[in-house]
């Protein structure tokens, strides 16, 4: 055994891995474009100098490693940032709004008859007559969260007698027509004359049924997209200023209109998009001529924020949008429509949830719950108050006093179009006032406000292109190092240095040194065994395991 020890030994080179080390550093120091590391062993250098150079190459790395922390906690903070992305991006490429126009009379009392003839049964009691005329008088003022009748009136009405009636049929038939209100020939688009009520339709929006023009919802509306092309329905427009866009006159006749009754003589203009059911309105008065001025605005989000959560970013994706029940009416539009009309499904959420039973007057079908019948009218008008606000969350502590209301967490499509409207009214001159004191004239001018408009994007501040184009920045000012630098560095550590050891035979020195290492563990192990087996009864030299006692191990 000690002779084969010896073998080894004689043929195993002389260098150790410290020498290997030392040399291989030096063979690093030589080759590398990193700053200040090819000085750090260069023999030609003071060791001041080289105490230098180290000095100079800690700075540098402390440097990377602060602007590192700093690029980091720009990267993970995820900010957003909105540029303009097209200064001039033309209107016509937009489509035109969904025009709206809602009487503040929702009933036409001169189809009474009409209505008691369809809805009532043959032989009906003189006390369901009435309750029937009472419950139309009702509906001319009936909105989602603007309904004038209070609950004492509704008490005090025989609502249960025409529970049987259907309210959304009764009010469709009661409802002002196109015939009714638009006055032909009056009709124009960019200055071409249309047929009135065959591009105006009857849609239903929360403030109940209403006539629109370049709507995309109801089947009318897909008829006509149908028959104009894909490409050329919901209209664009290229033109701004007046007479530009949409005109009609409407006119209002106070035969209409039930004797004593509470609604006005205001007529409503909706501005919405194509594919919402509703948005706010603007009043205009009798006589007067309305200009409405409509800016679009644009701005859509680029999928480098699709790794943020929607919260964050504020908006969603269409895709994202959780995919709806069969039964759903709103599944058939498509999720860009879910989106759109995000706060309508919410006010129903809340009709459904404290009246138990949805109203489509102002709603999609909702196949899920009853429709609400006459008596539920009073649940509309005893929760008014809570139907009549939109409610922000936590906005209760900025108000002294609480008010009840809706409220719904919905996010704006990433793909955000938004119109900006402004009216202008103008009192008619005596000439174009109608001579019958029973009619009402309304002159509309719709039109874009300007050819072009801004075209915003937002998108992710500092991306994971950006951290690494700027820690690769950051690197080569400190230490003249680039991503090839860092290549060589992991080679240096990895694969060159094994070849290196390889190259000087390291390998075989270590395994000389093992086996000599395992030779010496053995032999210890059979002096010790022998000591213990010629002294039996000697404790103090039996066999010593290594954990037994530390102090005399190995």
């Amino acid at each position: 055994m000690a002779k084969s020890e010896k073998t080894l030994l004689a043929g195993s080179p002389s260098k150790g891995f410290g020498v290997l080390a030392k040399e291989y550093f030096r063979m690093y120091c030589e080759k590398t474009n990193i700053h200040c590391i090819r000085y750090l062993y260069d023999p030609q250098l003071h060791n001041v100098e080289k105490l230098i150079w180290c000095v100079l190459l800690i700075i540098s790395i402390a440097l990377c490693w602060f602007f590192y922390l700093m690029l980091s906690e720009r990267f993970v903070s995820q900010k957003l940032q909105t540029v303009v992305h097209d200064p001039q991006y033309p209107v016509f490429l937009v489509e035109f709004p969904a025009v709206g126009i809602c009487t503040d009379n929702r009933v036409n009392w001169s189809r009474l008859e009409a209505a008691k003839n369809q809805f009532l049964p043959a032989n009906s009691s003189t006390e369901m007559v009435e309750s029937f005329t009472v419950l139309v008088s009702r509906l001319e003022t009936l909105r989602f969260g603007d309904f004038v009748t209070s609950l004492s009136q509704l008490e005090d009405d025989n609502l249960e007698a025409v529970s049987f009636v259907n309210l959304t049929s009764l009010a469709y038939f009661m409802t002002l027509s196109c015939e009714d209100i638009l006055v032909k020939n009056s009709c124009r688009w960019r200055n071409s004359l249309f047929d009135c009520c065959e591009y105006f339709v009857m849609e239903k929006t929360e403030y109940g049924f209403c006539l629109i023009f370049n709507s995309d919802i109801s089947p009318r509306s897909k008829e006509i997209k149908k028959k104009e092309g894909v490409n050329f329905y919901p209209r664009h427009n290229a033109k701004a200023g007046q007479s530009t866009g949409l005109n009609f006159d409407l006119v209002l006749n106070e035969s209409f209109k039930r004797p004593n009754s509470e609604a006005n003589d205001n007529v409503y203009i909706m501005i919405k998009k194509p594919d919402q059911l509703n948005n706010v309105i603007y009043s205009m008065t009798q006589n007067t001529e309305t200009y409405v001025t409509v800016r679009p605005d644009l701005t859509w989000t680029d999928d480098s924020t699709r790794s943020i959560p929607p919260e964050r970013r504020n908006c969603l994706f269409a895709e994202e949008q959780s995919e709806l029940d069969s039964h759903d009416s709103a599944k058939r539009f498509g999720k860009p429509f879910q989106l759109t009309n995000c706060l309508n499904r919410c006010h129903e959420s809340y009709l459904v949830q404290l009246c138990n039973c949805s109203l489509p007057i102002f709603f999609l079908y909702n196949h899920r719950v009853k429709e609400c019948d006459s008596v539920s009218l009073r649940c509309l008008a005893r929760h008014n108050d809570i139907f009549s606000y939109d409610k922000r969350r936590d906005e209760d502590a900025l108000f002294s006093a609480t008010k009840p209301g809706m409220t719904c967490s919905c996010l704006v499509n990433c793909y955000l179009l938004e119109y900006y409207t402004a009216t202008t009214t103008l009192p008619l001159s005596d000439r174009k006032i109608p001579k019958n004191p029973q009619q009402k004239l309304f002159k509309v001018d719709v039109h874009y406000q300007v050819e072009t408009t801004p075209l915003y994007r937002t998108s992710l501040e500092f991306t994971i292109i950006d951290l690494i184009a700027n820690l690769g920045g950051i690197f080569g000012l400190c230490l003249g190092a680039s991503m090839v630098s860092a290549f060589e560095l992991i080679y240096y550590l990895t694969v060159g240095l094994v070849m290196h050891l390889y190259d000087n035979h390291y390998y075989g020195v270590l395994n000389n040194q093992l086996k000599m290492q395992w030779h010496s563990f053995k032999r210890y192990l059979k002096n010790e065994v022998g000591n213990l087996a010629d002294n039996p009864g000697n404790q103090k030299d039996k066999l010593r395991h290594p954990f037994n006692d530390r102090k005399n191990a190995w």
